[in-house]
C-alpha cells in the first residue's frame, strides 16, 4: 500500500500537470515501482466510477440484476486499468518513447483521480436539474475537452514526444474507454 507522503506527491504532481507546469514531471519517477504504486489510484477513482454508473443508470435505465451490473462494471473496470498500459508498451516502442513509459503511466493514472472527480462534479452538476440540458451538455463537453487536453499535455511532458504524438495516446485512451463502454452495454438490455 502507498504511504500518505506518496499519495499527496502523486496527486500534488498531477494537479501541477492540471495548471500545465510541465516540472510536475519530477513528482513522477521513471521506474517499474512508481508505475505499480500508481496502480493505487484505482482503488481512490473507484467511488467516483461507481458515482458515475449509478448516475448513468438513473439516467439510462437497463434490464438487469444488480449482480449481473456489479459483475459486468467491475471487470469493465479493471479491464480500463490494465489495458491502457498495455497497449501503451506497443506504442512507446512504436514511436521511440519507450525509455519514459513507467513515468507515462504512473503520471496518467494518478490523474485520472482528478479527472473521474472533475467529471463526476460536472455530471452530477448536470443532471442536478439546476440548469438546461443543453447548458449542461455543454459543461460536460468542456469539461471533456479540457480532461483530453490535460491528458495530451501529460503524455507530451512525460514522453518528450511531438505534440502528434501526445494526441495518438489521448485517442487511444479514448478508443478503449468507448470500446469497453460500448461492451458493457451489451450485456445490458435497455428499457424502450
Amino acid at each position: 500500500m502507498i504511504s500518505p507522503r506518496e499519495l499527496s506527491i502523486a496527486l500534488y504532481g498531477a494537479w501541477r500537470f492540471a495548471t500545465l507546469d510541465r516540472s510536475a514531471i519530477q513528482f513522477f519517477d521513471n521506474t517499474p515501482d512508481a508505475f505499480w504504486r500508481s496502480f493505487n489510484a484505482a482503488l481512490l477513482t473507484l467511488p467516483a466510477y461507481a458515482l458515475l454508473v449509478m448516475l448513468s443508470f438513473t439516467q439510462h435505465p437497463v434490464e438487469a440484476d444488480g449482480l449481473r451490473i456489479l459483475f459486468v462494471e467491475s471487470i469493465s473496470y479493471v479491464i480500463g486499468w490494465v489495458l491502457f498500459p498495455l497497449v501503451m508498451i506497443a506504442f512507446t516502442d512504436t514511436t521511440k518513447s519507450a525509455q519514459n513509459y513507467f513515468r507515462l503511466i504512473a503520471a496518467w493514472n494518478w490523474s485520472i483521480v482528478l479527472q473521474a472527480f472533475l467529471f463526476l462534479g460536472v455530471s452530477a452538476f448536470a443532471a442536478s436539474g439546476s440548469v438546461a440540458d443543453n447548458l449542461g451538455g455543454m459543461i460536460s463537453l468542456i469539461a471533456t475537452m479540457a480532461i483530453f487536453f490535460y491528458q495530451g499535455f501529460i503524455a507530451k511532458t512525460t514522453l518528450d514526444v511531438a505534440i502528434p504524438v501526445a494526441a495518438m495516446v489521448v485517442v487511444i485512451d479514448l478508443a478503449i474507454a468507448i470500446a469497453l463502454s460500448l461492451v458493457s452495454q451489451s450485456l445490458y438490455v435497455t428499457n424502450a
